[in-house]
């Protein structure tokens, strides 16, 4: 009996499952737009906080590309503010054990954890304390010189976090992808933002971009008049001819006047999209590309279309904003 194959629609998606459900099995990913399409709805769902729109497609990415759900995706990862991602320290000792460590507790308390780990024949045995990162300053608020929230009411739990950590990234290096921990992250001091460089557009690219997407689509071929039945011959009668300039208004009344077409560029009330004509008419400007909404808001733009009116531009603005660009 022959057998038929039907193609996987994933293209992106190549990593073997590591737990959950393969987001690909539920979403059929084709190409990159549907990658974009779904960190839309990841950014909006807020379920993984306040994030931007790319933030959201590099969650999408990476859920894909190692084919889990977003609940595994939640349960192993922790996006940071600036929108990279840390992992969960269980998320490292589960990997640590997937991958054929063992560890050997001797002490987990609220003052000291001591652990010793084994794999692939290397045996680490390493210890912290609490004292130990109160003198170092991590377990200490530089602003009021008291412990931090998170170690003093969890100081148990950041032990042991800070104890695997450290010890799994010596003998199994492999197990937590190269990334910081959530309870490292913590602990972080806040560095100070860089100054955000403005975003530099080609203003004639883009101006010759929306005078393609304005232009008129080709119009249907007109169909040519049929041809007039047989007349019956009739003797010539003498006519009046009316003087030429008449002449010109008769034939233009009895030539056939072509329907006018109806014009789809109807304005809305709604502030929240483009009034200008052409592609982004009536396009909401937050789903707009940076490229295009920085062109929206280039001052000689309302000056050739007097339809953006000051509350579209207000309006574009916050969506930039919202999309991190410097407006």
């Amino acid at each position: 009996m022959k057998q038929t194959s039907t193609p996987s629609t994933t293209a992106v998606a190549v990593a073997q499952p590591q737990g959950g459900t393969a987001l690909a099995n539920i979403i059929p990913i084709n190409s990159m737009e549907d990658v974009s399409r779904l960190g839309v709805a990841v950014a909006k769902s807020g379920w993984f906080g306040t994030i931007s729109q790319s933030t959201g497609e590099m969650i999408a990415m990476t859920m894909l590309q190692e084919r889990i759900s977003p609940v595994t995706f939640k349960k192993k990862y922790h996006v940071m503010g600036d929108g990279s991602l840390s992992v969960a320290s269980r998320a490292i000792v589960s990997a640590f054990k997937r991958l054929g460590g063992k560890m050997k507790l001797h002490e987990v308390s609220k003052d000291k954890c001591d652990i010793t780990f084994i794999y692939d024949g290397n045996e680490l045995r390493h210890a912290v304390t609490l004292q130990e990162f109160i003198d170092n300053g991590v377990a200490v608020s530089s602003k009021t010189g008291a412990l931090k929230d998170n170690w003093a009411k969890f100081s148990g739990d950041m032990l042991y976090a800070r104890c695997c950590s450290f010890a799994i990234r010596k003998v199994c290096p492999e197990a937590d992808d190269g990334l910081y921990t959530t309870e490292e992250v913590a602990d972080f001091d806040a560095a100070p933002a860089a100054p955000r460089e403005p975003v530099k557009i080609d203003k004639s690219e883009v101006v010759s971009r929306l005078a393609k997407s304005a232009a008129p689509a080709p119009s249907a071929p007109v169909a040519a008049p049929a041809q007039p039945a047989e007349a019956e011959v009739v003797e010539p009668v003498a006519i009046e001819m009316p003087p030429p300039a008449q002449k010109e208004k008769v034939v233009a009344a009895t030539q056939p006047q072509p329907a006018a077409a109806p014009n789809p560029f109807v304005a809305t009330n709604d502030a929240a999209v483009c009034p200008i004509e052409g592609k982004f008419f009536n396009v909401p400007f937050a789903d707009m590309e940076p490229d295009i909404l920085m062109y929206v808001l280039m001052p000689d733009t309302a000056q050739r279309h007097p339809e953006l009116t000051p509350v579209h531009v207000e309006a574009a603005k916050a969506a930039a904003r919202a999309k991190g660009l410097e407006v």
